[in-house]
């Protein structure tokens, strides 16, 4: 495959980041249990829909449907300045719509990226992955920042009675968006070599054999326990990091591009060069971790990351190094994610990636579905991410050490799973 077909592949993996950012688009910094309910749904129905449809038509179904669905997406937010009142919102609540149903199918891109079983060595998958997980780190900062300056503006009562998010503004960003993103599903469905255009082969027994094998069923427990612990506090934990009144929104954003750009290239070339040698670097180091993303959250949703009194220089020096600490630990979360992927990669084929990874998006979205109706941090922090600024007394709670234990004990167990399971062993 052509390294045009390859970046738009990886193109499809990026903007399928959670389709809840598609809601700061227009200009909502916040989501309604209501409304994540219906947009959770859609992602669940949709993740099923995709997989029928990858066994059933050639992979180029898959490839270039989901940019029709993304750009009707930007075109209904473009749509929606014509809106008046409720019908406004509900234009711009179809378009959130169009892109969870094509940010389903992101599992697909990413298991697809590499259409033979064997050629392509394992330093290329990490170069390749680190690439497209950095970069969609930085498409969702962009839009993070978007909702924050949204945010701000609207708090400091600087809107106008046409925001940008209604006005000709928003339709002049996203017509443009939408119309490329169309363009790029005709290139995929022309341009795919040959293998997207095969019709799927029968796997006997494939159901059966998924049950069998002890990492498949480890990694979708995974990612129902990240779920049920970590995906209420999503939307706050990432407002921290833009909610200093002390630190531009702009300050911030170059403090992203030195961990997400300047780190994560370092980082990439050290592990690049690692897995020349030793395949297995990567996937063990991202085990190593631990639980960075429950710390990342715990950090940013309670009050410890707010102020820290011993930093020198104030205000300014406290956010732009607690901002720092959250990065970092975004940062080794998405090294983590990158080695978890590497390790469905070298362990599984692609057909079996696809379906786990389709799997994981059905009972994700069953346990956001619960974590937001009854988790003990569904409106809040929580005793999950108690806050120990003024004592250590939250930390004695059961919550706190059932949440920490199990994002923890998910490392264990691929630890000894991939060993079992890996292909090529060192």
């Amino acid at each position: 495959m052509s390294n045009n077909n390859q970046d738009l592949l990886a193109f499809g993996q990026i903007i399928a980041a959670n389709s809840y950012q598609i809601t700061l688009l227009t200009g909502e910094v916040g989501q309604s249990a209501s409304k994540l309910y219906v947009v959770v749904s859609i992602y669940l129905v949709t993740s099923i829909g995709w997989w029928v449809l990858f066994r059933r038509l050639p992979s180029r179904w898959c490839l270039s449907l989901p940019f029709l669905f993304y750009g009707l997406a930007f075109f209904f937010i473009a749509l929606a300045h014509f809106g008046y009142g409720n019908a406004r919102g509900w234009v711009q609540n179809i378009g959130t719509a169009w892109y969870a149903c094509a940010s389903s199918s992101g599992s697909i891109f990413f298991a697809l990226n590499f259409g033979d079983e064997g050629g392509a060595q394992m330093k290329t998958w990490v170069f390749r992955a680190c690439i497209v997980q950095g970069t969609q780190q930085l498409y969702v900062v962009a839009l993070w920042a978007w909702g924050a300056y949204l945010s701000k503006r609207n708090l400091q009562g600087l809107l106008a009675s046409e925001p940008v998010s209604s006005s000709w503004k928003i339709m002049a960003i996203c017509l443009p968006i939408a119309c490329l993103l169309w363009a790029v599903g005709l290139v995929n469905w022309f341009g795919l070599p040959k293998y997207y255009r095969q019709h799927p082969g029968t796997i006997p027994s494939f159901y059966r054999g998924i049950t069998r094998r002890k990492l498949i069923s480890w990694f979708l427990l995974t990612v129902v326990i990240q779920n049920f612990f970590l995906s209420a506090p999503y939307g706050r934990n990432w407002a921290f990091l833009f909610s200093s009144a002390a630190v531009p929104t702009w300050q911030i954003v170059l403090l992203s591009l030195l961990f997400f750009v300047l780190i994560w290239s370092g980082l990439l070339a050290i592990f690049a060069r690692l897995t020349k040698s030793h395949s297995w670097i990567l996937p063990l180091f991202a085990i190593g971790l631990g639980a960075p993303r429950w710390a990342q959250i715990w950090w940013g949703t309670s009050n410890i990351g707010l102020y820290l009194p011993w930093a020198p220089g104030g205000a300014v020096s406290s956010a732009m190094l607690s901002r720092s600490l959250w990065l970092w630990l975004g940062t080794l979360d998405t090294i983590q994610g990158v080695g978890i992927g590497m390790i469905l990669l070298v362990t599984l084929t692609r057909i079996h990636v696809a379906f786990t990874l389709l799997a994981a998006q059905v009972l994700g979205s069953l346990a956001t579905i619960l974590a937001r109706a009854c988790a003990p941090n569904n409106v809040g922090p929580g005793p999950i991410s108690p806050d120990i600024s003024k004592g250590f007394d939250g930390v004695f709670t059961a919550w706190f050490w059932i949440g920490l234990l199990c994002n923890l004990g998910v490392c264990v167990g691929f630890f000894v799973f991939f060993r079992k399971e890996q292909l090529s062993k060192p």
